[in-house]
């Protein structure tokens, strides 16, 4: 094979090089369900490292929500019970 073909044939395989990486980094930024996934486990992993480090924040915080959650609650079937009166 002479040097320009030897040329051309390495040109090529750059390329495709190129191009695969490319893809490669398109189908990880749409790959949207790896995406969440993949935030899902850090969330998981900073939470289980706050319960860890520090649990009476972390009971706190749970106990907050909690009663955030309930006085939505109550707060929703407050409205539908005017309804019906």
């Amino acid at each position: 094979m002479n040097t320009d073909a030897q040329l051309g044939v390495a040109q090529a395989n750059r390329a495709r090089a190129e191009l695969y990486d490319t893809l490669g980094q398109l189908r990880d930024r749409l790959d949207y369900a790896q995406r969440i996934d993949d935030s899902l486990d850090r969330a998981k992993h900073r939470i289980a490292e706050e319960k860890r480090d520090n649990p009476v924040v972390f009971a706190a915080a749970v106990a907050g929500v909690a009663a955030a959650c309930g006085l939505a609650v109550w707060g929703i079937a407050r409205k539908v019970m005017s309804v019906f009166e």
